[in-house]
């Protein structure tokens, strides 16, 4: 038994190490990549702008007058159906009927109906998924602790963070979170504009979950950007992950302008997205990427996305792809305040699609956002990525590449 954990201690130490040789060697590569003060990470279109937002009365005016009208909108395009989440969410309209807006209802940890009771409303509840299941049973836990955090993470510029890059990420993806890192997810303030980034993190499965949570750690040490939450990081608890960072965002950079949400494997050309960004509408709420419409849920049982008939029947609103998606900052706060009225479902992108029309406000598609990848003679092409806002999806090498490519002063396209 001793031997055994000092060979579980000596893996571990071996670990950090090897990771602590991969940053130190990432770092040795930053010489053949533009530095974040680099002239040419400064985009000529990029110019330094002082948007004036709506004050926050007139953000709260704003969903008065539109929640309760958006809410009752949302709930006739939910199909009335014995299906899980259908009863469930028609159960959240009747409970809501007459209420006023309030943004500082609190919502207990874990509360609602019993096992026994969320298992009987379901027939083939044991023909589903340890995933299904779980997300099941535990769709009313909405409370985490916060393992890694950044508190100063928006604070220290000059004017407030005018975009925050909050990137979905699993604790074993190491690469991936470097290739931002040394790529477009750099800090820093191109064209007086402050740009921060945050990984988005919960903990890891199996029995390598705690070596993997301290290599973290000592990532996190290291750069400053990792957010980690107490939950298990699944596919279907990424719609957790979205409600725990809106909690992080109220209380730690609630007065950033925009958000782009994204996975780590997905290609963000920034400068292009701080001119497109600089020259939106400040006083006109924002939420835009490659838009989904018509969609209905997967009922293919190896798909990823596969939703069971006794879950869920109907259509899904109108959203932006969860590959990556901008958003006005402002929305955190009535973002989070009408998550309380609908129930989490179990892929993401749906489930922001469906705040967002809970709020009144549809997705607005844009030509730069290409979630669903282009064509595959234009995958490699800088010429092509260098006209985009975001592409999904390329790997840690790929991006490292690309990158290099469109920001090379002597490229012609």
């Amino acid at each position: 038994m001793k031997e055994s954990r000092c060979l579980t201690v000596a893996t571990a130490l071996l670990t950090l190490v090897a990771l602590k040789a991969y940053i130190e060697w990432t770092a040795e590569q930053d010489e053949q990549l533009p530095a974040p003060q680099d002239s040419r990470w400064h985009s000529s279109s990029i110019t330094p702008v002082t948007p004036v937002w709506p004050s926050e009365e007139d953000w709260l005016t704003f969903v008065r007058q539109h929640f309760n009208e958006s809410l009752q909108q949302l709930r006739q395009t939910i199909p009335r159906a014995k299906a899980y989440w259908n009863a469930k969410q028609h159960q959240l309209f009747r409970a809501v009927e007459g209420r006023p807006v309030h943004t500082n209802d609190s919502q207990s940890e874990c509360s609602g109906p019993t096992t026994a009771e969320k298992t009987a409303k379901i027939k083939d509840f044991e023909s589903y998924s340890e995933l299904h299941k779980n997300f099941i049973l535990y769709d009313n836990c909405r409370t985490f602790p916060l393992l890694i955090n950044q508190p100063d993470k928006c604070n220290g510029t000059k004017d407030r963070t005018f975009l925050l890059l909050a990137i979905k990420s699993l604790p074993k993806n190491f690469a991936a979170r470097q290739a931002v890192r040394d790529t477009w997810g750099r800090e820093g303030e191109p064209g007086g504009l402050p740009v921060r980034t945050v990984f988005l993190l919960g903990t890891g499965q199996s029995r390598y979950g705690l070596r993997l949570q301290n290599m973290v750690a000592f990532e996190s040490r290291t750069y400053g950007d990792i957010l980690m939450w107490d939950f298990e990081d699944t596919f279907f608890n990424l719609t957790l992950k979205d409600f725990l960072f809106l909690n992080w965002t109220l209380e730690y950079c609630r007065d950033v302008r925009f958000i782009l949400k994204g996975d780590d494997d997905v290609f963000i050309n920034t400068p292009q997205v701080l001119s497109y960004l600089s020259s939106v509408d400040s006083h006109r709420p924002l939420y835009t990427g490659q838009v989904v419409s018509n969609a209905s849920p997967f009922r293919v049982h190896r798909s990823k996305y596969y939703i069971p008939e006794s879950f869920y029947v109907g259509p899904y609103p109108a959203y932006a792809g969860g590959g990556g998606y901008i958003f006005s900052g402002p929305l955190v706060r009535w973002l989070h305040l009408v998550s309380r009225y609908i129930a989490f479902y179990p892929i993401d992108d749906v489930y922001t699609g469906l705040c967002f029309h809970a709020l009144g406000i549809l997705p607005e598609a844009h030509p730069g956002f290409q979630t669903f990848d282009i064509a595959e003679k234009d995958r490699m092409d800088p010429c092509v990525h260098s006209k985009l806002l975001l592409v999904h999806r390329r790997s840690p090498h790929q991006t490292l590449d690309l990158w290099k490519q469109i920001k090379d002063p002597n490229l012609k396209c």
